[in-house]
Formats: structure tokens, sequence, C-alpha cells
């Protein structure tokens, strides 16, 4: 039995169990991972958890107790969450200046005050240094969760301050058994590497028809490379499409080419991003040196997304630098 949101978070969430039992859980928790490991909903979890009156033998909540039914409601009065404002682009000073007097304030209902802060690393400079002021004077049964995919970017002050909880992606067994029955089979190797070994991703891509899109974008691409499609007409097709999303699926399909190349047909050990016979007709257009230099490429591409670009011009400089390595 085990109370953690996904299968892959049981180990974590027993860890945290533990601790609670103990009565050593800190007061400032960060929850960490790569995007679609399930930290958001991990740390909802454990927050309804410690307000349920009944939680079970591995501190699942019970769903049906009063405290559960205000969490549900987001409207339990010992649980505040803070995430990015409507229309902003990051965790304000106001917003944290108000959840210290939020944790200051006398328990209603639970045994706990608690404050789910995400994405973390939204806070800026004069917000990250308000919160510092409440992780330095807890209140003794305030609990702060902050939940972030990037804890490089928060200052040191606030990680030293935490215990770090790390969230790590299923292995690829057991991705594909918690897919089962949810996703076409024929797709889910697809929707992984999609995904980036991320089985919420993969279903939410699934529901999206994210494979037919792909599967479309690389044919159009391989069209491009043997020259039965025109530049401007793929610029055209792709042009709403998220650039990160692009530019990490090249980034997935040429580290696949090179493991062709490197390893030969019979053992490359793919990604499951395009079939075989795609990844034979792409190592016969980019010889491996010219898929090393793409690889290179891709991260300064990768590196410029951190600015405003034009998309269409993007895209222009993207397919024009495929085209011609394909033909060198």
């Amino acid at each position: 039995m085990t109370g953690a949101p996904y299968p892959w978070l049981a180990p974590a969430w027993r860890a945290l169990r533990e601790q609670v039992e103990a009565g050593r859980l800190a007061h400032g928790l960060l929850f960490t991972g790569p995007q679609g490991v399930g930290k958001l909903e991990m740390a909802r979890r454990l927050a309804q958890g410690l307000l349920c009156t009944t939680p079970d033998s591995a501190g699942a909540p019970c769903g049906q107790c009063h405290g559960c039914h205000m969490v549900r409601a987001a409207s339990h009065p010992d649980l505040t969450e803070l995430t990015i404002p409507e229309g902003k682009t990051q965790i304000l000073v106001d917003q944290i200046r108000g959840l210290a007097g939020f944790m200051g304030l006398s328990r209603s209902h639970g045994r706990y005050r608690l404050a789910i802060i995400h994405p973390a690393d939204a806070m800026n400079e004069a917000s990250a240094n308000s919160l510092l002021k409440t992780l330095e004077e807890p209140p003794g049964e305030g609990i702060l969760m902050l939940v972030t995919a990037h804890p490089a970017r928060l200052p040191a002050t606030i990680l030293s301050r935490c215990q770090q909880i790390k969230l790590p992606m299923p292995d690829v067994a057991q991705a594909r058994e918690w897919l089962a029955g949810s996703v076409p089979e024929a797709s889910v190797d697809t929707l992984l590497a999609l995904g980036q070994g991320s089985p919420l991703r993969a279903r939410s891509l699934a529901e999206g028809g994210a494979v037919e899109e792909w599967q479309a974008q690389r044919r159009a691409l391989l069209d491009l490379l043997a020259g039965r499609l025109a530049l401007g007409s793929l610029v055209d097709r792709l042009k709403d499409v998220s650039i990160s999303e692009w530019v990490t699926r090249q980034q997935i399909l040429i580290s696949d080419v090179i493991r062709w190349h490197m390893t030969g047909e019979a053992g490359a050990q793919t990604s499951g991003i395009a079939p075989r016979e795609d990844l034979q007709a792409l190592a016969k257009a980019l010889d491996l040196q010219a898929s090393f230099q793409l690889q290179q490429q891709l991260l300064i591409w990768r590196q410029g997304l951190d600015s405003n670009v034009n998309t269409v011009m993007f895209l222009e400089d993207m397919l024009i630098t495929w085209r011609d390595l394909a033909r060198s």
C-alpha cells in the first residue's frame, strides 16, 4: 500500500511519512525533479494527508473527512497555494508578504499550517528574500513546500534552509505499465520519447493528438531533406508549433541518428521518437560529422530560446541548417 499519487513516487512518499511519524518533518520542503514527474501532485497529496483526520496506514488521505473535502474545494483555512498571478511572469513580493501573515495565524482545523509555492524558481529576488524570513523563523507547526524543476535558479540561502526531496522519473518498464490501457500500445514508446520519459506528459500528449502531429512533422522534414518539399511550405506548417518543443524533439531525434551511426542499425538503442525506417533515411541524409554539427547547433538554438525570438526566422534558420548539412 502506498499513499503516493503515482507508483514511481512511492519510495519518496515512504521516506516523508517516516519523518512525519517520527515528528521530524522539516519546516521547509523543496520538491525537485524533471518536468512531468509529479512534483506538485506529491506536495498536494502530502498536504492533504497531513490535514486529513483519518488517513490510512500509509498516510494517504481518506478523501471523505471534512478536512479532505475542504482541501479538494481549495477552501481549507490551514492550506494555501502561491503561484504566478495571471498576466504576470513572476511570483510577487506582496504574495510572499501575505504568506508570512498566513503562516503566522493560529491553526484552524488541522495539526499543521501549510503553504505550497510553485514554481518556486519564479520568485524574484525580493520575493525570495521575503520568504527567507519565514524559513528562518518558521511557526511551530508551519510547513512550507516549494516545488520546482529548476532548483539551481533558487538562491543558496533558500536551498540551505529546505530539505530537498528529489523525485525521479520512472524507468521505461514502470512507465509503460502505468500507461497500459490508457494510450494505444503501438504509440507508447513514441509518446514517452515526446514526453521525455514522463508518463504523465505522455498521457496528456496522447489526448492532444501529439503522435499524429509529430508523425506529419517528421515526414515533412524528411521530404525537405529529400528535396520533395519547399522550405517555405514547411515553415508555414510549423509556424504555430511550440518552438521549445520542436527543438527538444529535434534534439532527441538527432541523438537517435548519432546512435544509429555509431552502433549500426542492429545495435542502435533508440528513444522511440521515430521508426527505424525514418532513422535509416536520416542517417543516410546526414553523415556522423553532420549529425554532430547539428546536435551542437541545436544546443545553441536551445540557449537562444531564453530571449524573445521571431518564430518564422527561427524556423527558417533551423531548417536551412538541416537542409545544408544534408547536402554537405
